[in-house]
């Protein structure tokens, strides 16, 4: 309107109307050519009688996962007196291995049947629970504390034996480290000066170190983990001004406030610094990486699910991603098949201007029936596991919520309003209000 003010925090109008039309030719775009569209994309026909399951349930799936049931969840009380008597090695270890013996005690996921899914949304989060309806995808306690990378990398040495490091970074709990080089007493106060740290870290990790929490990442978190230099860490550990570490965390498992219960432990963990690590095998030009998600199911990559980062960055090419692909499909062969039964995961790898790849995490549900990946907004992600589950798993989205996922195009105005939402202000925020492309 003329003369109309925006007051702090109002949004200007015309952003919303543009939308608004924007969305209203999508729309009637779609109508007309995704049949089209369809025809050469749908896999072949599923063969076999349809099963009697009922319709999928509308209801969304929450993907924030705060105050959501989890399965599994609840420990004996001979558990819960182990984790009060145990020293911070023997217990990650015992735990560990129990979340190993889990897995591997599973029966496979049968082979894939005639299951026909008649979709009622192609918006995401009936989609996720059509997927944990059919125990497709597990959520359990053996998914929440595989998001500990303490814990998870246990699990791949356990799998994998010394392998494990090749592809994931060498991992250790901060109360281990203090433990087994005897830096602190049996109060779980610190008996060494900084030169004796330095030096026991310098032993465990000779190419260098970052210290990261154990489950998530942390707001102020960069490539380096919590502290820019290994120096600040340790200055901060003998001052007593390190928030992830207090001598009573020492004598009991912390529990981690991402998950409300404890996994490894540990709050923070000390893992090989991943850029001097590769540097140590090759000279870098730049002391940085490129990271690139790739999404799995089981012993599978999800083909065509590298997503688009949220915030921009250069991408990588798409020789470098298909490398990548090869190298978490090269990963996943190497673990035991029943370790990766109904098993879905976000892979971060670092890809190194000298040639070097290295995974840096891998996300799971937490034990919740939730995504299990951020870029699950994306339709092309969701486009991408639909598919896979169609040819993997007997599956069939049926219907025009169906057709919508199969093409890209599932959770499509959701994630336009998401990708508005992050977008950067400027140029990238006006192009961000186009349609997207599936």
């Amino acid at each position: 309107m003329p003369g109309m003010r925006l007051e702090p925090g109002m949004k200007w109008p015309a952003g919303r109307y543009l939308k608004a039309l924007l969305k209203t030719i999508v729309v009637v775009t779609l109508i007309g050519s995704l049949s089209i569209a369809s025809a050469a994309r749908l896999p072949s026909a599923v063969s076999g009688k349809k099963s009697a399951s009922p319709k999928l349930s509308g209801k969304s799936v929450s993907t924030k996962g705060k105050g959501k049931k989890r399965l599994n969840q609840a420990h004996s009380k001979k558990e819960k007196k182990e984790a009060k008597t145990l020293g911070p090695s023997e217990f990650v270890e015992k735990r560990a291995a129990a979340v190993y013996a889990a897995l591997l005690s599973r029966p496979p996921r049968g082979l894939p049947s005639a299951t026909v899914l008649v979709a009622t949304s192609s918006k995401k989060g009936p989609w996720l629970a059509s997927l944990y309806e059919r125990n497709l995808v597990e959520a359990s306690a053996q998914t929440e504390r595989l998001s500990d990378k303490l814990i998870m990398f246990r699990v791949l040495e356990q799998a994998i034996g010394f392998k494990a490091a090749q592809y994931y970074p060498r991992t250790l709990g901060l109360k281990e480290f203090l433990e087994k080089h005897r830096l602190v007493d049996n109060q779980g106060r610190l008996q060494a000066d900084g030169e004796r740290i330095e030096q026991a870290l310098f032993a465990e990790f000779p190419a260098g170190f970052v210290v990261r929490p154990a489950v998530g990442v942390a707001p102020m978190e960069t490539r380096k983990g919590l502290y820019p230099e290994g120096d600040e860490f340790i200055a901060a550990l003998v001052a007593g001004k390190f928030p992830g570490y207090e001598p009573k965390h020492f004598r009991r498992p912390v529990s981690s406030h991402i998950l409300d219960d404890v996994a490894s432990g540990e709050a923070v963990v000390l893992q090989d610094d991943v850029i001097l690590r590769a540097e140590s095998r090759k000279k870098l030009k730049s002391r940085t990486y490129r990271e690139v998600r790739v999404h799995t199911y089981e012993n599978k990559v999800v083909a065509d699910s590298i997503p688009t980062r949220w915030v921009q960055e250069t991408n990588v090419d798409e020789e470098s991603a298909r490398r990548v692909e090869v190298f978490v499909g090269e990963f996943l062969d190497a673990l035991p098949s029943r370790m990766l039964s109904r098993q879905a995961w976000g892979v971060d790898v670092a890809v190194f201007d000298n040639g070097e790849l290295l995974i840096t995490d891998i996300v799971t549900n937490r034990g919740r029936k939730i995504q299990w990946s951020s870029y699950l907004e994306q339709p092309r992600i969701i486009g991408a596991y639909a598919r896979h589950f169609e040819r993997e798993a007997g599956l069939r989205f049926e219907g025009v919520a169906g057709l919508l996922m199969r093409n890209n195009f599932g959770n499509y105005f959701p994630y336009w309003d998401t990708r508005i939402e992050k977008s950067r202000p400027g140029l990238n925020k006006l192009l961000s209000y186009l349609p997207p492309l599936p």
